[in-house]
């Protein structure tokens, strides 16, 4: 009878094939895509078994982090497209401002006149009223 026992404890070992293999970790998962694959898809097919499984939700876990890096990375690009956008932008709006600056002619203090161009019906003599002419020469 104990030898009985012993044979069907064996083979009740042997039949359940030792302790179940430890969860593949999230890490694991975001390395190997195609692993991460396999294991959605076997979770998705025993969904009600799939949601109390570690493996499985180191899997969405994984799936998750793997859109959150896309989504980093995604940002990264837009950003960088935005800056080279703007800088095209600055070039282009800053050729524009030299070619209107060149276009119209710049004062320059040093070289116009002083009193600028005389009032409309006068002429550009200077009046000769002064003092002198005015007053009377002593004796």
């Amino acid at each position: 009878m104990k030898q009985l026992s012993i044979l069907i404890g064996a083979a009740l070992l042997a039949a359940c094939g030792g302790p179940p293999p430890p969860a593949r970790t999230v890490a694991e998962f975001v390395q190997d895509p195609a692993l991460l694959q396999g294991v959605m898809i076997r979770c998705k097919q025993e969904r009600a078994r799939g949601e109390r499984d570690p493996e499985c939700v180191n899997a969405l876990a994984a799936v998750e982090r793997l859109a959150d890096e896309e989504r980093a990375r995604r940002e990264g690009e837009r950003a960088a497209e935005f800056e080279r956008q703007r800088e095209e932008r600055r070039a282009q709006e800053e050729q524009q401002r030299r070619a209107a600056e060149q276009a119209t002619p710049r004062f320059d203090p040093y070289s116009s006149p002083v009193g600028g161009e005389p009032p409309a019906g006068t002429s550009a003599a200077p009046a000769a009223t002064s003092s002198a002419a005015t007053t009377k020469p002593r004796s």
